[in-house]
């Protein structure tokens, strides 16, 4: 792994680039400069840790091109904080309109308590507690599919060497239907309310009219106490 060194247009910094090739985009900057001539010894500091990042980033280079076309990947392509991987995989993946991906970090954050989790502590019993505390938490399809984006996230996951053994496989996703039966009418109590005599005919009217559209009374708040 070789680079490139350019002064700037004053002079003052050399910057550091890649040196992948001829080609158009093989010499990307490695976002590394030194000072040309440290004035003080804050500068000279500087440089030293410069070049140090500067050579770490070559031996990662390095074990990178020699790791392709084996399983091994090498410890500093993964995030320690397996939180940081679940927002990055959000950012990339989310779709307007559907915010189920991004509520489901959300809501894992929550079940944690926590700003941090390795990789290594998510295990399939973590993965059946999460699903549990959605469970308890809402009711309907929510819960499935707050758990769906999770497993899709351990998915890709274990897809980029995190687990040897994706974690949510044998975790499945589960709704939770609601114990509550919503009030409806049958059609002989809606036929009897038809035949029932109203004095006020707008009022079985618009009755009659809700019951076909849906539409139904809402308070309107007037803001006044």
């Amino acid at each position: 792994m070789n680079y490139l060194k350019r002064k700037n247009t004053k002079g003052d910094k050399t910057y550091y680039y890649y040196d992948l090739g001829r080609e158009k985009g093989q010499r990307p900057a490695t976002g590394i400069f030194v000072y040309t001539k440290p004035k003080d010894a804050i500068q000279k500091q500087h440089n030293k840790q410069a070049l140090a990042l500067l050579e770490l980033k070559k031996s990662q280079a390095i074990i990178e091109q020699q790791s392709i076309g084996t399983a091994f990947i090498p410890a500093h392509k993964f995030k320690e904080n397996f939180l940081d991987y679940y927002e990055e995989y959000v950012n990339n993946n989310k779709r307007d309109g559907n915010r189920h991906l991004e509520s489901s970090l959300k809501q894992f954050r929550l079940f944690l308590g926590s700003s941090i989790i390795s990789p290594g502590n998510i295990t399939e019993n973590t993965c059946k507690a999460f699903r549990r505390f959605l469970l308890d938490k809402y009711t309907g399809e929510t819960p499935a599919d707050y758990y769906t984006r999770f497993k899709w996230v351990l998915t890709a996951a274990t897809a980029d060497g995190y687990f040897r053994i994706n974690p949510t496989e044998k975790v499945t996703a589960k709704s939770n239907p609601s114990t509550r039966l919503k009030e409806h009418l049958e059609v002989p109590e809606y036929l009897e309310l038809l035949n029932t005599p109203c004095t006020n005919e707008e009022v079985k009217d618009a009755f009659i009219f809700c019951c076909y559209t849906g539409l139904r009374w809402v308070a309107k708040s007037t803001g006044l106490n």
